[in-house]
């Protein structure tokens, strides 16, 4: 199966009257240019942020100059940029239609020597949530606000942002369909980082949404025709259903609601298989939600919602596929902020956008683990997730050819800290304490240069006792790299006009090294975030998995396998668990030491019955090596089980 994902784009932003100077041919013979592009092209274009202000056109003050008028018209104007969001059907179809990968699909579907004729082309619809914010945004309470919106109450008008989105991504959806009969594609499905946030928070999606909609679009491309299945006789067969295939989203071992979303999915249906030709019988009879019960309200919106879904199962798909993203990477409030400025809209209606009182800075009800610390690495936030990962650093005792090892098997032989850190520690503020000035500025006045240099080696010395001092308080390394570039590195430029070899030496060795031990600090912290309460592992099975068996023991429990929880250090972690906005407290993970934490997440997220599918990012063939690993470690075959 390859999928890809349409919803966003680069747009030209142009005047109308520039719109009506550039024309707009539609039809497969337009010419593709950027302008063709342009933001409010198609209906229901959102504009997420701004990518390029745009310049305005330099011209030349002598006009009989040539290099001047060369240069004016290398000057010529160039309008503004904007990131777009979009699911109309045109926008759909249009992207589907000029798009090289359906093209390709098509021109071997349509060869019948091609080797590719097994290969499944699915589309899906991006991020619809993007469009919640959008209502929210332009529709919020302000100066401008049309009269009709003024005096709303945050619910009403977050229902109303629903059913726009509903409306949008039907559209979407009607697109597909219309798509699949015209064999651009073989189905269609959903990405949505909203599916797994809290049903509370401001955008927020339901799965249940998601069907309706595939509902709505299937009915209008059918054009109502939606009888029994056995009793479309005249029909192909490939029309029968929609043809809506599959839903992703966001799901971890921290981030744990959009595994529980995969299982609802999973029981409505009554079966996680995948939904086409081979597919086996449903593992268990789908959910008898949205009969008719004398408790339910009848104008309820779930209510009305779960029976509409239950009348229509003929039209909806036997199965859904569930694929599982970034099962690696866990973010505060699903990636939306903690900051009370960050929720797009209504942030009193959700609860979940203002930061919470452990979040504060000095805090001291709270662990120094969650407090938003100033300098480089210490902050988890929306721009610098949790990273469910172990590192390569190098590795080793003093004195040997140091060895690649995983931060995890480092831990269990040599400590927290990499062999070589405080021996290089130590030589760097050594080749940088200015001594022989120091001990000339007792006999002589110093000149400026070599002022100008104890000052240097002073602030140097200064930014690494401080970056030292902050390692234990080091949880994203992706951060610490932030600080790096931002902070440390102008700094030592503005401190010297320039660096000897052998002191330009020493910096590197000195960053090398702190950051092998900014990298064992963030893995641990990130293990023991996930081990809780955990102090000790159990045996692990046949196939790699801690065997949990009867877990919880007495601290004083006796044996080799004896599992201790530190109950103390789990009301802790849960406090951080709940900080973060991962949800109620689990009880934390067994985790092998001699696991990666990334082999352990990936095995547990495989082995979820719901989770068909999971979408890992990686940035070389080691990360995609280590995937396919943890995959065959946890059963995956090319059967019945998840690909």
């Amino acid at each position: 199966t390859v999928s890809m994902r349409l919803g966003y784009r680069a747009a030209v932003c142009v005047s109308e009257e520039e719109k009506n100077e550039e024309g707009d041919t539609e039809g497969d013979g337009g010419t593709n240019l950027d302008y063709r592009e342009r933001e409010g092209k198609y209906p229901g274009d959102a504009r997420v942020s701004l990518l390029y202000a745009g310049s305005e056109e330099r011209k030349s003050d002598d006009e009989d100059d040539e290099d001047d008028n060369m240069n004016s018209k290398q000057s010529k104007s160039r309008p503004p940029v904007a990131l777009v969001h979009n699911l109309s059907k045109e926008y759909v179809l249009h992207s589907l239609k000029t798009s090289p990968l359906v093209q390709r699909y098509k021109l071997d579907n349509n060869n019948k020597n091609a080797t590719t004729k097994n290969v499944r082309l699915i589309s899906l619809a991006h991020n619809p949530e993007t469009q919640i914010a959008a209502y929210l945004i332009s529709n919020a309470t302000t100066q401008t606000t049309p009269e009709k919106n003024k005096g709303k109450d945050a619910a009403l008008l977050s229902r109303e942002a629903r059913e726009y989105m509903k409306k949008s991504l039907t559209s979407a959806f009607v697109g597909y369909e219309q798509a699949v009969r015209k064999g651009f594609i073989d189905g269609y499905g959903v990405c949505s980082n909203g599916l797994s946030l809290p049903e509370g928070h401001d955008m927020a999606m339901s799965w249940r949404d998601v069907l309706e909609c595939a509902v709505d679009a299937f009915v209008e491309v059918k054009g109502g025709d939606i009888r029994p299945q056995e009793k479309q006789e005249n029909h192909d067969q490939q029309y029968q259903r929609s043809s809506l295939k599959v839903i992703r989203l966001p799901g971890n071992i921290l981030e744990t609601r959009g595994l529980d979303v995969s299982k609802e999915i999973c029981s409505f249906f009554g079966s996680c298989h995948e939904d086409d030709d081979n597919a086996n019988e449903p593992s268990s009879p789908p959910s008898e939600e949205g009969l008719h019960s004398i408790t339910d309200d009848p104008d309820d919106y779930h209510a009305k919602q779960r029976r509409k879904l239950r009348k229509s199962r003929n039209i909806l798909p036997k199965s859904i596929q569930v694929h599982v993203t970034r099962p690696l990477t866990a973010y505060p409030f699903g990636g939306t902020g903690i900051e009370s400025n960050s929720s797009p809209g209504l942030s009193d209606n959700s609860g979940l956008s203002a930061p919470p009182l452990y979040l504060k800075k000095n805090n001291s009800d709270v662990d120094d683990n969650v407090t938003n610390k100033d300098g480089g690495g210490s902050s988890i936030d929306a721009t610098h997730p949790i990273r469910i990962l172990d590192y390569r650093i190098e590795s080793g005792p003093l004195g040997r050819e140091p060895t690649m090892a995983w931060t995890n098997h480092h831990y269990a032989s040599h400590g927290l800290r990499p062999s070589s850190y405080q021996p290089i520690l130590n030589a760097v503020l050594s080749h940088f304490d200015a001594e022989s000035i120091l001990e000339a500025s007792r006999t002589r006045e110093l000149t400026v240069e070599e002022r100008e240099t104890l000052d240097g080696c002073k602030l140097l010395r200064d930014m690494i006792h401080d970056l030292d001092a902050s390692l234990d308080d080091m949880r994203s390394f992706a951060a610490h790299e932030e600080y790096l570039m931002n902070v440390a590195v102008p700094l030592i430029y503005g401190s010297f006009e320039g660096l000897d070899e052998e002191s330009a030496g020493m910096l590197q060795l000195f960053f090398r090294a702190h950051g092998m031990a900014v990298r064992m600090v963030v893995a641990r912290w990130t293990r023991e975030l996930l081990l809780g309460g955990w102090k000790r592992r159990v045996g692990v099975d046949e196939k790699g998995r801690a065997d949990t068996g009867d877990r919880e023991k007495d601290d004083g429990a006796a044996g080799d396998d004896a599992v201790t929880k530190d109950k103390d250090q789990e009301k802790k972690i849960a406090k951080i668990w709940k900080a973060y906005g991962f949800g109620d407290y689990r009880g934390g993970y067994d985790i092998p030491e001699d696991f990666t934490l990334q082999d352990f997440a990936l095995r547990q997220i495989l082995e979820e019955e719901a989770v068909r599918g999971v979408v890992v990012g990686c940035s070389s063939p080691e990360h995609a090596l280590e995937a396919m690993r943890a995959a065959d470690a946890s059963g995956v075959d090319n059967g019945n089980k998840k690909k």
